[in-house]
C-alpha cells in the first residue's frame, strides 16, 4: 500500500492522514523469514501522518501475531509483538550525511507502507523466541525435552584431558 503525503508536506497545513494496512495473504511469505516464523496470523501497521516542526512525521503502531519455534526446546510457540514509534519523513538525498532520525522516501511524497513495515520489523523483532522464560531446553546428549523432566543422562562430564586425575584424591 502506498500512501501519498503531499497534502502534509505543504507549509501551514493541519492535515492528518490516518492509515491502517494489514499484509495480504499473498505477501505473508515475504514476512516469514523476517520474523523467523512458521505461520503468520497477521501483521499490520496503523497510525497517522501529520506535520510537526515543518516536516511530515509518521506516528505508527505495528502489531504482529505468528507462530515460531522456541530457541531452546523447538516447540511451536505463539508470539505477539506490538511496538510503536515516530519517524520524520524526508525525500531521499545524495547527501553522504543522511540523518538516521529521518526515514528517507524513495519517491518524493510517497510512503510505501509495506517496505516501511519490513524495515521497522527487521529492527524491532527479537532474534529468538522462547516458549517460556524458564524453558530448560533439550538435553545435549539425548535430545530429550528437559521441561518434561530429567532425561537420566549423566550431567557431570569429565574433560578427557583430566581423566587420569579422576581418582587422584582416593
Amino acid at each position: 500500500m502506498k500512501l501519498n503525503i503531499e497534502l502534509i508536506r505543504k507549509k501551514d497545513t493541519l492535515n492528518v492522514i490516518d492509515f491502517e494496512y494489514e499484509i495480504e495473504e499473498a505477501v505473508k511469505g515475504e514476512f516469514l523469514g523476517l520474523l523467523s516464523a512458521d505461520k503468520i496470523n497477521f501483521v499490520k501497521i496503523e497510525g497517522a501522518v501529520a506535520q510537526e516542526h515543518g516536516f511530515p512525521v509518521i506516528n505508527y503502531k505495528i502489531c504482529a501475531d505468528f507462530t515460531a519455534d522456541c530457541a531452546r526446546c523447538s516447540k511451536e510457540t505463539q508470539q505477539n509483538i506490538v511496538f510503536a514509534g515516530k519517524k520524520y519523513l524526508a525525500d531521499k538525498s545524495e547527501d553522504k550525511e543522511d540523518n538516521d532520525d529521518y526515514y528517507r522516501l524513495e519517491n518524493a511524497g510517497i510512503v510505501d507502507l509495506r517496505e516501511y513495515l519490513k524495515e521497522f520489523l527487521a529492527l524491532e523483532v527479537p532474534l529468538r523466541y522462547l516458549c517460556d522464560e524458564d524453558c530448560l531446553g533439550l538435553c545435549e546428549k539425548c535430545g530429550g525435552d528437559l521441561n518434561l523432566g530429567d532425561c537420566g543422562c549423566a550431567k557431570k562430564e569429565i574433560n578427557p584431558a583430566f581423566k587420569v586425575l579422576e581418582n587422584f584424591f582416593d
